[in-house]
């Protein structure tokens, strides 16, 4: 009959405890999803995403690669890229997507406290002015803080952020889709429309490990990771320096590298995976003639 008692009282826990268990979990969870759109919102990932794949921004960066000579072929082809672009990048997925990695890698962090949410909205709507600037303002702007004595602290968090890796991220993107659009423009179509769709997305997946080789194309990356960084240089210059002991001591935390690293390999593997059915759908819809 003990035995018996016992064992019904296991049977009868355990829903319970499947019940009670997401509600245990709750809290850490939350946490994790606060520290991951606050991560987010800090580098500014949601802002990049739709700059650079909203509809008619993927053939005006990639446009940007390319030779003067190629440009002047190209249009059709990037007419093509923008249609096979706008059914491919999703920025409500693809943000969901990323949330969710970061918190998965932020969990037993804290929740940032009010401190750190004001300055990351600060930091945030500061970025937003700049980019809402024209030319001559974002030079003015640039200059202005860039000439302000060299602060540690600026520059360790700096460091600590992710936007001239995620920067590398769009280049490479924005490289791959410009081969493809100037292999079609000069005629090249058949190396790709005569791939199994096996074949074909393996080979796109191998120019993306492959990364960048060619002198030209490196040389540009090297210039765009370094502007990206002095950008965000400029915008911490122009921040308190309460705001900036902050979220230095934010991203010092024990959780913050390896939320960086999951920001940005969910932000890679969002780009490529869209960028590769942008590929696939703008090749196997080319006319084949």
């Amino acid at each position: 009959m003990v035995a018996l008692s016992v064992s019904a009282r296991r049977f009868f826990l355990a829903p319970f405890l499947l019940l009670l268990l997401p509600l245990l979990l709750a809290p850490a969870m939350a946490w994790a999803q606060d520290r991951a759109q606050a991560l987010m919102q800090f580098e500014g990932v949601q802002a990049r995403y739709q700059a650079a794949y909203a509809p008619g921004a993927v053939s005006r960066d990639a446009r940007q690669l390319l030779s003067t000579a190629d440009q002047a072929i190209t249009d059709k082809a990037f007419a093509a890229l923008d249609t096979a672009a706008a059914q491919s990048f999703d920025v409500k997925a693809s943000m969901a997507a990323i949330q969710q990695e970061v918190a998965a890698a932020g969990k037993g962090g804290a929740a940032p406290g009010p401190q750190v949410l004001e300055a990351v909205a600060r930091f945030a709507r500061l970025r937003a002015d700049y980019a809402a600037m024209d030319d001559a303002g974002k030079a003015e702007f640039f200059n202005r803080e860039r000439a302000k004595p060299a602060d540690p602290a600026r520059a360790e968090l700096l460091e600590r952020m992710a936007v001239a890796d995620l920067r590398e991220v769009d280049f490479s993107s924005q490289l791959l889709l410009s081969s493809v659009a100037k292999q079609l423009a000069r005629g090249n179509a058949g190396q790709f429309t005569s791939l199994p769709d096996r074949t074909f997305d393996m080979a796109v997946d191998t120019l993306w490990s492959r990364g960048i080789t060619a002198p030209r194309p490196r040389n540009l990356l090297t210039v765009a990771r370094e502007f990206e960084k002095q950008a965000a240089q400029a915008l911490l210059a122009a921040l308190p320096d309460a705001d900036v002991a902050a979220l230095l001591a934010w991203r010092n935390d024990p959780q913050a590298a390896a939320e960086r690293q999951a920001l940005v390999g969910a932000y890679r593997a969002e780009v490529k995976g869209s960028g590769a059915v942008a590929i696939r759908t703008l090749v196997r819809g080319w006319p084949r003639s």
